[in-house]
């Protein structure tokens, strides 16, 4: 069994068996992804008819501070009417999740181009199995741009920090310093979870510099102030006070951080066993490069402690932005989807530096290589398990195998093109979704003309009203 487990073709054929029940379906989805009747309507027939400009510095002020997703919002495609653009930008975001991740750990750890490569498509395996909405992830176009698309800014922005300090060409190091400014701007203007992430994370990075290493890092004050700066623009917006003021619970500090808490170990709970089967790969792989020490960066050679510290620290307090600003007891799949893309990223980065750890500083392997051996059979076995009863590899089957996603997209593309032909001083009646993929679907339009979404929708075609017809 030994032998056959080290065998790279099993495992390479093992990985290609969890891709394609995972990122496989997740592009061939991308095909029939369409624009949801949720917002993306509203901000591309505003952008067309009253410009960019405008209408992001409207939604700045009527609605939230998220000034660089409000920029993103008013500049999609789809006020060109270019529709292509939201079967596209899914497959941009999971090559780029990728891409980031493979960058990061090229500064972390030095391996060759094919072993990044499969680390990379193992994470956004993992990450796919247990997004808590597939819809939310990358296929709902807003959504995407106030979580999933920071997601991979923060990794980018870590990477550059990390190359500015080695840089030493004078021009190619302020011009990444430069760069990592633009990603702080632009990821704390995309969402509230990165005022707190972004900023946290700068302050930490400063705070190692001063206590551990005796020295103040001015790249990062500079950064920290900019990144102080940049909260205000999104806190102290009237967008936000409007929406802070909207829940009588909004701004309540105490109920925001026991809230935060509580949701956080519920989650990190429910995420733990398949993270676990993971990181036995992770450990395994890792404990052949342990004897290597030259691999491995000063960036995963820190206490053990205080990695471990940030990282629950950071998970409870993605969790407090909602909170604390809406004041809601409920959270949308998209912030989990986020704080769960973090969390994988800290924990993994835990273990490896756990393991240099004990290896450095005692001169011993983490696990035994009969113990990881077990381990790694164990993990095998259990896989199987898992992908049955996983819930989004269940939803993506069945809208592929049913044709559900193939009908919704059919559907909706003659229900745009119904719209089109019909005279623009009459209401248009519209027929319900009859086939409706949980994997794609977020939101209809209602059967009331009145109600945004259909107010949205109508002013983008341009007609007298659109009203969904009762369902029979």
């Amino acid at each position: 069994m030994s032998g056959f487990l080290q065998q790279r073709y099993w495992t390479n054929l093992g990985w290609a068996l969890l891709a394609a029940v995972t990122i496989v379906p997740m592009f061939i989805l991308s095909a029939f992804n369409q624009p949801s009747a949720a917002d993306d309507f509203c901000f591309a027939y505003m952008a067309r008819d009253y410009g960019i400009l405008w209408s992001t510095k409207f939604y700045y002020d009527q609605w939230t501070g998220r000034y660089f997703a409000c920029l993103l919002f008013h500049a999609t495609p789809l006020f060109k009417g270019w529709f292509w653009y939201y079967k596209v930008l899914p497959i941009v975001y999971m090559l780029s999740t990728m891409g980031s991740v493979y960058l990061l750990l090229g500064e972390l750890i030095k391996l060759p181009r094919i072993q990044k490569g499969l680390i990379s498509l193992a994470f956004l395996i993992l990450y796919i199995f247990q997004l808590e909405s597939i819809v939310e992830s990358f296929f709902w176009v807003t959504g995407s741009y106030t979580y999933a698309l920071p997601q991979i800014l923060t990794l980018l922005f870590w990477v550059a920090l990390i190359r500015s300090y080695k840089a030493e060409n004078r021009r190619i190091k302020y011009g990444l310093i430069v760069w990592a400014a633009f990603l702080v701007f632009a990821m704390i203007g995309l969402c509230e979870m990165f005022v707190i992430l972004t900023t946290g994370m700068i302050l930490c990075f400063l705070g190692y510099r001063l206590l551990f290493q005796r020295k103040l890092d001015w790249v990062l004050v500079l950064l920290f102030v900019e990144a102080l700066i940049c909260c205000y623009l999104v806190l102290e917006s009237p967008g936000s006070k409007i929406r802070q003021a909207g829940n009588p619970m909004g701004g309540n500090i105490p109920f925001s951080i026991m809230a935060s808490i509580k949701t956080a170990i519920s989650y990190g709970v429910k995420w733990l066993p398949l993270t676990l089967v993971f990181s036995i790969f992770w450990i395994k792989f890792l404990s052949n490069k342990l004897t290597t020490s030259a691999l491995f960066s000063t960036y995963v050679r820190i206490p053990v402690w205080v990695g471990w510290l940030v990282w629950a620290a950071v998970v409870v307090a993605l969790y407090f932005p909602i909170f604390y600003g809406v004041g809601m007891d409920i959270v949308s799949p998209r912030i989990t989807n986020s704080v769960y893309f973090f969390y994988l990223i800290g924990f993994f980065y835990n273990v490896v530096v756990t393991m240099l750890w004990i290896q450095e500083k005692w001169n011993l392997g983490f696990l035994s290589p009969g113990i990881v051996r077990v381990l790694s059979i164990l993990a095998i076995l259990s896989l199987p398990l898992f992908i049955w009863k996983n819930t989004n590899v269940r939803i993506m089957a069945s809208d592929l195998k049913n044709g559900t996603a193939y009908q919704y997209n059919r559907e909706l593309n003659e229900r745009y093109e119904k719209i089109r032909q019909a005279p623009d001083n009459e209401t248009v009646v519209i027929q319900p979704l009859k086939h409706v993929p949980r994997s794609l679907f977020l939101e209809d339009i209602k059967d009331n003309e009145k109600h945004p979404w259909n107010d949205c929708e109508t002013k983008f075609f341009q007609k007298k009203a659109l009203v969904l017809a009762p369902a029979p």
